[in-house]
C-alpha cells in the first residue's frame, strides 16, 4: 500500500487541475490555436465561434464551427440535444455566436478555404456547443 502526505497530495492535485485547465483554450488564446495545433491534440479546448449543420459550404458531413481567426473544428456530432434543434433552426446561417468545447483528434491546414489566408481545421468526434 502507497500512502501519500497531505502535502504531496495536494501540490498534486493542484498540478493536475493546473494542466487541465492549462490545455484549455479561451477565446484569447485563438491566435495560438492557429500557430500551434499539435499543442492541442487530445487537450480540452474551448472557444468562441459560430457553427454550421453541414459546414458553411455544405461539404462537411457533421458540423462545422469557425472563428475569425482562421480556426475550424469539424465535429462529427454536437451535444446537447437543444444546441442542434438551435443550430438547425435560428443559427442555421451561422448567425449565432457559440461556445464550443472539443478534443481534438487530428488537425490539417488549408490556404484554399479563405483567400490569403491559412486556416487550421480540427477534427473531433463530438463539440459540446453552448449559447
Amino acid at each position: 500500500m502507497h500512502r501519500v502526505n497531505g502535502h504531496l497530495a495536494v501540490c498534486l492535485i493542484a498540478g493536475l487541475a493546473f494542466a487541465v485547465t492549462a490545455a484549455r483554450a479561451e477565446p484569447s488564446d485563438v491566435k495560438e490555436l492557429a500557430e500551434s495545433p499539435q499543442n492541442f491534440l487530445g487537450q480540452d479546448v474551448e472557444m468562441k465561434g459560430a457553427c454550421v449543420k453541414g459546414g458553411r459550404a455544405g461539404d462537411v458531413l457533421g458540423y462545422e464551427c469557425t472563428t475569425t481567426s482562421g480556426v475550424y473544428v469539424q465535429a462529427d456530432d454536437v451535444e446537447p440535444e437543444e444546441a442542434k434543434e438551435k443550430l438547425a433552426g435560428d443559427c442555421a446561417d451561422g448567425s449565432c455566436e457559440v461556445t464550443v468545447q472539443f478534443v481534438p483528434h487530428s488537425y490539417t491546414t488549408s490556404s484554399a478555404i479563405e483567400p490569403d489566408k491559412s486556416v487550421v481545421i480540427y477534427n473531433t468526434e463530438k463539440a459540446k456547443v453552448s449559447f
